[in-house]
């Protein structure tokens, strides 16, 4: 339990300066809105640049294999059952924000390549299933739009260029690459302290819609990782750090990429956004506890 501390406590500490940056006051809330847009338009694409050029995606195919498996089982039973959209919601997270810094700081570099393969098929493989449900109903403009933006998602581009980038050995100059490296380093703290200011500025729960909220919540953080566990030890017989990185993505709160593809149910929506507010707060306590957990039955 020593280890898990002494791993998420930096990273908790990182987060906590953006909570205090807005709750005292310090920055206005539309100072965040814009260094979000620079961070992950051009910090953390960088840095997942910069980490699979140096690394390669290992073990792709089994790494995908392993994760989407289980998580597009659930998928398709909650989409049959309740709704595309919560189906999403309760399956969509937030591996860049949250994933990457637990990981780095709990598996290292070895997790970080782990789960640099996941994010690089986590949109594109949930977003494509969502709107196989979605022919069935009405596709707006607006998720139309959303849909290709995937194309274009900076984060899915800086993967991409650095796996081309490793696979063909392409150098890049030193002049280049220590710039590089620079704004690489930044991205995190800059993206943890992102996710702190988000925290604070989290508004109150729609209490017409707490218990499908607390119902999609559970889902995300208890139901998903054991599903993602479950299939990787007994099924896969993943390493512990292969096994430890995948549930630690699925343990994740629910990612806000997914409100754009639910707006067009009221409900869906309020759940939606209850459901980021709730999984992120509540992560703080499932994610150690789920790290424990792997860490003692391997």
């Amino acid at each position: 339990m020593s280890v898990i501390l002494n791993a998420i406590i930096p990273v908790a500490l990182v987060v906590l300066i953006g909570v205090v940056l807005i709750k005292w006051r310090l920055v206005r809330t539309e100072f965040f809105e814009d260094l979000s847009k620079v961070v992950f338009k051009a910090f953390v694409p960088v840095f997942l640049f910069v980490n699979v050029y140096e690394t390669g995606l290992e073990d792709i195919g089994t790494t995908l294999f392993a994760y989407f498996t289980p998580v597009l089982i659930i998928f398709v039973i909650l989409a049959l059952t309740m709704s595309h959209r919560i189906a999403l919601t309760s399956t969509f997270s937030n591996n860049v924000l949250v994933g990457i810094p637990v990981i780095l700081s709990v598996t290292g570099q070895k997790g970080l390549v782990i789960s640099l393969a996941v994010i690089s098929g986590h949109s594109l493989i949930l977003f494509s299933t969502f709107f196989l449900f979605s022919t069935r109903v009405n596709v707006t403009p607006s998720k139309f739009k959303a849909a290709l933006g995937i194309f274009s998602n900076p984060v899915i581009l800086g993967v991409v260029l650095g796996l081309l980038f490793n696979l063909f050995e392409i150098p890049i100059p030193q002049q280049l690459f220590t710039p590089l490296e620079m704004v690489s380093d930044a991205a995190l703290p800059l993206a943890l302290i992102i996710l702190g200011s988000s925290l604070a500025s989290l508004g109150t729960l729609s209490r017409s819609v707490i218990t499908k909220t607390a119902w999609v919540t559970a889902i995300k953080l208890l139901l998903l990782p054991v599903a993602v566990f479950s299939f990787g030890y007994w099924v896969m017989e993943l390493s512990e750090t292969h096994l430890l990185s995948l549930t630690i993505l699925a343990a994740c709160p629910t990612g806000i990429s997914v409100m754009p593809f639910v707006d067009a149910v009221e409900t869906d929506r309020k759940i939606a956004h209850n459901t980021i507010a709730l999984s992120t707060l509540l992560s703080v306590v499932t994610i150690p506890t789920t790290i424990w957990l792997v860490q003692t039955l391997h």
